[in-house]
């Protein structure tokens, strides 16, 4: 069976959601990262790194989010397209997601939520960022159903959890109608739901 080791974050929900729609069994492994577990010895022992999520299989330990969605994706045949043209596309919106997405919407979350010595500077200058990231997926999702047209993939698991609190971060779907009607049919989704109500249990 899987293990997955991770918290009530951003790319452990990317997991569960995948691990939810898939139906594959797993047991979680709470790590409170904000008791600080993800630093002791025995979960170094498992990701050098001190991040989750982490997914044991049985051999290995599998790290970084989106890394974890594609090695499952490209075993089960599950959110990874066959045709090698969509397949790509696929690929691509996982390291847009990793280098842009990310980053920035993540910096909006120190910046004004987090760090002790707020910085309206820099709250500002990432909310521009992600703002122009929301106009840029607002556009791409014209004419499809889903990032990569009409299946819904990986790379919309991938997406999905940063844009799911963009009220919470200041953003605004109000401009952004292709945006908001991908992002409720992601919500709606039974995988989805089961994965929030997951991490909703465990963190409360």
């Amino acid at each position: 069976m899987i293990k997955l080791y991770g918290y009530d974050t951003i790319n452990t929900l990317k997991i569960l959601m995948f691990l939810f729609e898939t139906g594959l069994d797993f047991e979680f492994v709470p790590i409170n990262i904000r008791e600080g577990a993800q630093h002791t010895p025995d979960f170094r022992a498992v990701n050098p790194a001190g991040k989750v999520p982490v997914i044991f299989d049985g051999d290995t330990y599998q790290t970084e989010s989106n890394a974890i969605l594609l090695i499952w994706a490209s075993r089960t045949g599950w959110g990874l397209e066959r045709d090698s043209g969509l397949q790509a596309q696929v690929i691509t919106w996982l390291f847009y997601q990793a280098s842009t997405q990310g980053p920035y919407f993540g910096q909006i979350e120190y910046w004004a939520r987090l760090t002790k010595t707020p910085n309206s500077a820099a709250s500002t200058h990432y909310s521009a960022i992600a703002s122009r990231a929301v106009d840029y997926l607002n556009e791409r999702l014209k004419d499809k159903k889903y990032i990569c047209g009409e299946t819904y993939t990986i790379a919309d698991i991938a997406l999905f959890p940063w844009l799911r609190i963009h009220d919470h971060l200041g953003l605004s779907f109000e401009n952004a109608k292709n945006l908001s009607r991908w992002h409720d049919a992601v919500l709606e989704r039974d995988g989805t739901q089961k994965a929030i109500s997951f991490l909703n249990e465990i963190s409360s």
